[in-house]
């Protein structure tokens, strides 16, 4: 009875549990790994979206994680490595992407939300106004 137990304890546990993938990367100097770190922290992962290099688990951004680092102890420089990652990944992996006609839905959308939400607030007391004057 007790192995049966034991059996069912261990089916059950062995289903809910995940393994977590651990990255490390060595680099030469301190300062390589601050810039690298910096460099992963402003880029976002194509995946996610919410989330950038360094916060994602993601396949993908393992891979770019890795190829950042790569490139820092290459000895590019920011500029270099988010060029490369934005040509290859698109303006939308920047979480500042550049002003321009392709990333313009990106800059206006915020602020067409705000406007929508201003406009519907004014609709939803214009109409408790006129309500609570009859």
């Amino acid at each position: 009875m007790a192995k049966i137990i034991a059996l069912l304890v261990m089916l059950l546990t062995s289903s809910t549990v995940q393994a977590q993938i651990v990255d490390t990367w060595a680099f030469s100097t301190q300062a390589q790994r601050q810039s690298a770190m910096k460099i992963a922290g402003e880029l976002r992962c194509p995946q996610c979206q919410n989330q950038n290099l360094l916060e994602s688990n993601a396949p993908v951004a393992v891979s770019m994680r890795r190829e950042v680092f790569a490139m820092v102890e290459q000895g590019k420089n920011e500029s270099e490595i988010m060029t490369f990652m934005t040509q290859r990944y698109g303006d939308f992996v920047q979480y500042n992407p550049p002003l321009k006609m392709q990333t313009g839905l990106l800059w206006v959308t915020p602020l067409l939300l705000l406007l929508a939400i201003i406009a519907i607030m004014w609709w939803v007391m214009r109409r408790q106004n006129r309500r609570s004057r009859r």
